[in-house]
């Protein structure tokens, strides 16, 4: 697979979580970078078909008129 290089400016204290961790795990920091930027994304895209969902939803209402709605009620 083809990659590409990214510079990010993060803070000290979550740059030294990171070497910690990668430590820790005996993984590569990029390896966890990018399973960490993959699970954000995906989990980001999961979120905006939800929202998506949710409009369309919400654009397909069928609305009644009132006096319908109550003399349903009063049928039951």
């Amino acid at each position: 697979m083809e990659t590409k290089m990214l510079d990010a400016h993060i803070p000290l204290p979550l740059a030294e979580r990171l070497d910690a961790l990668a430590i820790d795990l005996a993984l590569p920091r990029d390896e966890i970078v990018t399973d960490a930027i993959t699970a954000w994304i995906d989990q980001e895209e999961r979120r905006r078909i939800t929202a998506l969902r949710t409009i369309a939803a919400a654009n397909t209402i069928v609305l009644i008129e009132h006096h319908r709605a109550i003399d349903w009620a009063d049928s039951l």
